[in-house]
């Protein structure tokens, strides 16, 4: 006999594990709920970034937090005190453990170790088939994403990284402040930049990231890490490689279906990333936040874009069409951003908080034919 539930939630990474955290802190906490993902998820797999002015719904779990970010551009170059937001870094292996505790502590909620193979709505709600078993329930939030997105009929970028967290021998880092974004290495024609994270004086998170529609070979993200210490961070005399990471995420203006009858999709799945810079945490939580309210006041949990939603996705396009034509070069754009606006304007832009006055402030700063030009692009399709 099947066993159902009251809620599954397919994928147990960031978007699943948080949406189990706010039904259990909401008038769902009784629900009967499986979690189901084909890892056990105790590998420290990737770190997650993000700006915010308020303390964060996981504020326990932040590894560390920076006020000043320097940001770097062959032309350009400054340190943003970006109050009122703070910087924040939260570590995969913390949210994971976090997780873990969680599900261990309710005893409605049960996770099972196993691969998704589909799901589907039913008369009566809907059938999540694994490799070994078949679950009923009355709602399915699915974080896996099982359609493929035709790159050549989308704007599509890869947003795609390594990172090592590295150990160096003498103090050279200043623990209160991060490199945002460095873009002195060379680069021909994609978006190519360094962060660069301090946990201590002697500890760092170095992460190569580039925006392009092809990935690379692992030595050769490992090349841009060694150049740029070499040239950027000549002060370190001798370090250990303490931990790698990598992880791919779609910068793409794909309409990624939100589900529909008794599937609701979330995370990336539901395209709850942030398709003009890859950013997911913070849009992510707002998203599932404002679901589990709609949820438990309306007993729907499909969510219909506001209008602020669609301004920003629409203004997602225009920059991933000039990132993606390279109308301008990436440093370019990125560096106006900062050079002609306050850093905080920037932060509240592209974390969609401005209203349209604002906006139309922010875009008048950018190159204007360029990014015109775009704009007429996206209308017509791409």
């Amino acid at each position: 006999m099947q066993k159902h539930f009251d809620y599954i939630i397919t994928g147990g990474g960031l978007a699943g594990i948080s949406l189990v955290h706010y039904f259990l802190n909401s008038d769902l906490r009784d629900k009967r709920i499986l979690l189901l993902d084909k890892s056990e998820k105790k590998d420290n797999d990737r770190t997650w970034c993000f700006w915010e002015r308020e303390a964060s719904p996981f504020e326990f779990l932040v590894h560390h937090r920076w006020q000043h970010l320097d940001f770097y551009t062959p032309d350009f170059a400054e340190t943003l005190n970006i109050a009122p937001y703070k910087y924040k870094m939260i570590r995969g292996i913390d949210f994971y453990e976090y997780g873990q505790q969680m599900l261990i502590s309710a005893e409605n909620v049960e996770k099972s170790v196993e691969n998704v193979q589909k799901v589907v709505n039913t008369a009566d709600g809907v059938l999540v088939t694994t490799d070994e078993n078949e679950y009923t329930a009355d709602y399915c939030f699915n974080s896996i994403r099982f359609e493929k997105i035709c790159k050549d009929k989308n704007l599509y970028l890869d947003q795609h990284f390594k990172g090592w967290t590295i150990r160096t021998k003498n103090p050279v880092f200043s623990p209160d402040k991060a490199t945002l974004m460095d873009f002195r290495l060379p680069h021909a024609g994609e978006t190519k930049f360094v962060y660069v994270l301090p946990t201590s004086e002697n500890e760092a998170l170095i992460e190569a990231t580039l925006f392009s529609p092809d990935l690379l070979q692992s030595e050769e993200y490992d090349k841009i890490i060694t150049d740029y210490i070499s040239e950027y961070l000549p002060q370190i005399e001798k370090y250990e490689v303490l931990h790698e990471e990598f992880g791919v995420i779609p910068m793409t203006d794909y309409k990624f279906s939100p589900g529909e009858k008794n599937i609701v999709n979330i995370g990336t799945a539901g395209g709850n990333t942030k398709a003009s810079s890859g950013y997911t945490f913070c849009y992510l939580q707002k998203h599932l936040q404002r679901m589990t309210e709609s949820f438990v006041k309306t007993g729907n949990p499909h969510l219909t874009k506001t209008v602020r939603q669609k301004r920003s996705a629409w203004l997602d396009r225009i920059f991933l069409n000039v990132l993606q034509n390279h109308r301008v070069p990436p440093p370019k754009v990125f560096g106006t951003l900062f050079e002609n606006n306050k850093p905080s304007q920037v932060l509240k832009f592209m974390s969609e908080e401005t209203s349209f006055l604002e906006e139309i402030k922010i875009m008048s700063t950018m190159q204007i034919f360029p990014f015109f030009r775009a704009m007429l692009s996206t209308m017509v399709g791409k």
